[in-house]
């Protein structure tokens, strides 16, 4: 089984780089009992580039000796001008799988530039991404993620966002949404509620 760490390296610093370890360490515990995890510091290598770049890396869990693949580009952020709420039957993605076939088999059901997946009528998370919304006074994230993301809990750690419990039926109370990941931070890339397909009734 493969998992996956998307790394935001900036400036010649790599980010939440603690926060990845504990990630990693959880996987260890649960996929390889009995064997450490191994220390981030010493499996990335030393860049010196400014900048902003995504280090993907990648690491297999079925194999005697774990193996680590890892790469590395130029951070590109993607357009995203329409979400479209879709629902769900649960599944697992407690831990960053690099296998996605249910998440992009959800992503192909929609016509918008991405997606909010619902399950049980309760909000989740986006297909690379974790959710805050603004109700003008504060910003709240959903208690069901589908993946507790690194941006996620580091503005959590930092009491930026807090979490609640949010329904499809909850939406249009708030006035906007943040898309947040390990490169992208709250406020930068923000959508109006207007901008959701949402249905309108549960299913």
């Amino acid at each position: 089984m493969r998992f996956i760490e998307s790394i935001l390296f900036k400036d010649g610093v790599y980010k939440n780089l603690s926060i990845h370890q504990e990630r990693m360490d959880d996987v260890f515990k649960k996929y390889a009992p009995g064997n450490n995890s191994h220390a981030l510091i010493r499996i990335l290598p030393d860049l010196k580039m400014e900048g902003t770049y995504k280090v993907r890396l990648v690491y297999d869990m079925d194999t005697e000796d774990v193996e680590y693949d890892i790469e590395f580009a130029e951070y590109q952020p993607r357009q995203i001008k329409t979400l479209q709420v879709v629902h769900s039957k649960p599944f697992d993605y407690s831990m960053k799988f690099e296998d996605r076939t249910k998440i992009n088999k959800l992503v192909k059901s929609s016509n918008a530039d991405d997606i909010i997946i619902a399950i049980d009528n309760h909000i989740t998370d986006g297909s690379y991404f974790n959710l805050a919304f603004w109700n003008g006074v504060e910003w709240l994230t959903p208690d069901t993620p589908l993946l507790k993301g690194v941006k996620r809990t580091q503005l959590m750690q930092e009491g930026k966002i807090k979490e609640t419990t949010i329904q499809i039926s909850d939406l249009n109370a708030f006035e906007k949404v943040s898309l947040i990941n390990a490169m992208i931070g709250l406020g930068e890339l923000e959508l109006p509620i207007s901008a959701i397909e949402i249905p309108k009734t549960g299913g």
